[in-house]
C-alpha cells in the first residue's frame, strides 16, 4: 500500500509586546484567526466523523509561547470583536450606497467573525495548545518539534544550534508532556552535522527538500540571473535516490524524509498552483475603509480589475482542487511504481499559514483532501514516528527548500551584514555564557541574553530583507535585539548592577519572555560536553 504523509509547519514570529499594525501582533492574530482556529476545526469535524486525520503539523516554540499568552488571549478577543464590528460598519454602509454584493460580503465576514470568537472563547477555552494536543493523544495527528526562534539552522554556528534544538526539545516537552521523535528542520535549511544535535535529543526522524537526496535542480527554480543562485544549483548532482522511499542518513540512527517536490509544487507555487486560481480570494488587496478583502484574484497582475469574491464559487473550485490533488497523488504512485517502488511514500510538506490565512478556500481544500483520502483504497496517510525502518543509506546535499535549493534567500548581498553581526553577537555570548554558574542576578542576565541571542537568529529578519518584505520592521527587529544582547552582556561583565538597569531588565523581562520555565544549564552542560569531546 502507498502512504502519504502530510507536514504543515507552524510558525510566527515573536511579535508579542512589538507593535500591533500594520506589522507586529496582527501576524499572529490573522493566523489564529484565519488558520489555527479553522484547521482545529476542521481536524475535529474529521474526527467526530470517524476519521482520523492523520497529519504533522509542527508549532514553533516562539508560537506557542504567545498562544499560552493570557495577554494574547485577551488581545486577540479585541482584535476578533474589532473585526466584527468593522465588518457590520461595511454592511451597513455598502447597502445605504446600493452595493448589496459587498453589503452581503460584509455580512459574511461579521459570520466569521463572531464565529471564530465563540469558538476561541467558549469551545477551545481560549487554550488552543490544549486542542492541539487532545488530537495528538487521540493519535488524530502528530505534533512535530522544530528550532527555538526559528533560526536557519546551517548558517549558526554550532553552538547556536544545539541550544536551538536543545531549547526547542525542552518547549515541546513542557508544552505537551512527552518526548517528540520528528523535528522541522526551519525551511529545510540542512547542511552535514545537524544530525548530530537531533541525534543528542532523541530525535528520529527529520524532513528536507527533495533536491537534498535526489539532486537535480530544485523543483520550480528557473535559471537565475545572479551567479551566487545558479552556483547553488548546479551544486546538486543526480544521485539516483528518489524521494518515494524513507532513508537513514550515511552512518547515522537517523531516519531522513524528502519532500515530494512535484506534490508539494502544485500547492504553493507562485505560478501554477492552486490558491492563484481566478475564483479565490485576493490576498493583498484591501478595503481601504475596514481592510476586509472583497475580490477575487480575477487578474494577477491588474490590481485595479479585480472582480468581487464570490464564497460560493470559490468553495466549489476548492473541492475541485482537492479532487485534482488526489488525482494526482495517485499519478506520483504510479510513477513510483514504474520505476520499482512497489510501497511508496509521498512526503508533502506545506507551511500551515498557506492554509486560510494566505489561501483563504485552504482548510476546505485540505479537509476534501482529507476525506478523499480516506475513502481511496490503496492510499493511506502516515504519521512521522510511524514510518518503518528504512532499509538504505542516504547522502545528503546542504539544502533548504528556498530559491536556488540553498542559502540564497537568507544569505546575500542583502543580509552578509546581518550575518557579519549575529556571528559577532554568538561569538561574545559564548564566550560570557559558558563561564557562567553562578544563580541569582547573574544568572538571570545571561538567561535573558541567550534570549536575545536566539531572537537575533530568527531567520525570519534576514527573510524579510531578502524579500524586501517589511524591511524596515525587520531591520529594528534584528537591531533591537542585537543592542539589547550587548546591554545585557556589558553590564554582567561590569557587574555594577544600578537601579535604572534593573528597571530596564524587568521591562525587557516582560517585552521578551518567551521560552520561560525551562531549564537552561541543561543547555550549558550539553554543549560543554559537546566542546569536551570535540
Amino acid at each position: 500500500m502507498a502512504k502519504m504523509i502530510l507536514m504543515l509547519h507552524s510558525h510566527i514570529p515573536y511579535v508579542k509586546h512589538q507593535g500591533r499594525w500594520p506589522f507586529g501582533e496582527v501576524w499572529l492574530f490573522e493566523a489564529m484567526a484565519e488558520t489555527y482556529i479553522p484547521l482545529l476545526d476542521m481536524l475535529n469535524r474529521l474526527v467526530q466523523d470517524g476519521i482520523q486525520p492523520g497529519i504533522a503539523v509542527s508549532l514553533s516554540p516562539t508560537l506557542l509561547d504567545q498562544l499560552e499568552s493570557p495577554y494574547i488571549h485577551q488581545a486577540f478577543e479585541k482584535y476578533l470583536t474589532d473585526c466584527e464590528c468593522l465588518a457590520a460598519a461595511d454592511k451597513r454602509h455598502y447597502a445605504a450606497m446600493g452595493e448589496e454584493s459587498l453589503s452581503r460580503m460584509a455580512a459574511y465576514y461579521e459570520r466569521v467573525y463572531a464565529g471564530i470568537k465563540m469558538k476561541f472563547m467558549i469551545v477551545y477555552n481560549q487554550d488552543l495548545i490544549a486542542a492541539f494536543n487532545r488530537l495528538q493523544e487521540s493519535s488524530s495527528i502528530e505534533i512535530v518539534a522544530t528550532a527555538a526562534t526559528h533560526a536557519y539552522l546551517p548558517l549558526v554556528d554550532e553552538r547556536s544550534v544545539q541550544a536551538q534544538v536543545h531549547l526547542g526539545k525542552m518547549s515541546y516537552e513542557k508544552h505537551f508532556g512527552r518526548q517528540a521523535c520528528s523535528f522541522w528542520l526551519p525551511e529545510c535549511g540542512y547542511k552535514d552535522g545537524l544530525e548530530q544535535a537531533l541525534l543528542e535529543c532523541g530525535f528520529r526522524n527529520f524532513f528536507v527538500d527533495s533536491h537534498a537526496v535526489e539532486g537535480g535542480r530544485p523543483q520550480g527554480d528557473s535559471s537565475p540571473s545572479n551567479s551566487e543562485m545558479t552556483a547553488d544549483i548546479e551544486f546538486f548532482a543526480e544521485t539516483g535516490l528518489s524521494t518515494y522511499r524513507p532513508y537513514y542518513v550515511k552512518g547515522r540512527d537517523l531516519v531522513v524524509l524528502g519532500r515530494n517536490a512535484m506534490i508539494s509544487q502544485q500547492v504553493w507555487s507562485a505560478d501554477s498552483g492552486y490558491p492563484g486560481d481566478a475564483d479565490y480570494r485576493e490576498f493583498h488587496l484591501r478595503s481601504p475603509r475596514s481592510g476586509l478583502k472583497y475580490w477575487r484574484v480575477t487578474e494577477r497582475k491588474h490590481a485595479g480589475q479585480k472582480q468581487y469574491y464570490d464564497p460560493a464559487k470559490a468553495s466549489r473550485r476548492a473541492v475541485e482542487h482537492a479532487a485534482h490533488f488526489v488525482e494526482s497523488v495517485g499519478n506520483t504512485i504510479f510513477h513510483a511504481r514504474k520505476i520499482g517502488v512497489e510501497q511508496p511514500l509521498i512526503v508533502g510538506c506545506y507551511d500551515t499559514e498557506l492554509f486560510g490565512h494566505w489561501w483563504w478556500e485552504g482548510i476546505l481544500w485540505l479537509e476534501t483532501v482529507l476525506r478523499l483520502i480516506n475513502s481511496r483504497s490503496g492510499l493511506k496517510l502516515q504519521l512521522p514516528s510511524r514510518v518503518e525502518a528504512p532499509r538504505q543509506e542516504a547522502n545528503l546535499f546542504e539544502s533548504s527548500w528556498g530559491m536556488g535549493g540553498k542559502h540564497f534567500i537568507w544569505q546575500n548581498e542583502e543580509t552578509v551584514w546581518m550575518w557579519e553581526l549575529a556571528a559577532e553577537a554568538s561569538n561574545a555570548f559564548w564566550e560570557i555564557w559558558m563561564k557562567k554558574n553562578g544563580g541569582g542576578k547573574e544568572k538571570r542576565i545571561v538567561d535573558q541574553a541567550l534570549k536575545e541571542l536566539l531572537l537575533l537568529e530568527s531567520s525570519d529578519w534576514f527573510f524579510m530583507v531578502s524579500n524586501n518584505l517589511t524591511r524596515d520592521y525587520a531591520m529594528h527587529r534584528f537591531f533591537e535585539h542585537y543592542a539589547r544582547l550587548h546591554r545585557l552582556l556589558a553590564e554582567e561583565e561590569a557587574g555594577n548592577i544600578s537601579s535604572e538597569f534593573e528597571d530596564w531588565m524587568k521591562s525587557l523581562e516582560h517585552r521578551d519572555d518567551f521560552l520561560s520555565g525551562l531549564d537552561y544549564d541543561t543547555v550549558r552542560r550539553a554543549i560543554q560536553n559537546r566542546g569536551a569531546a570535540c
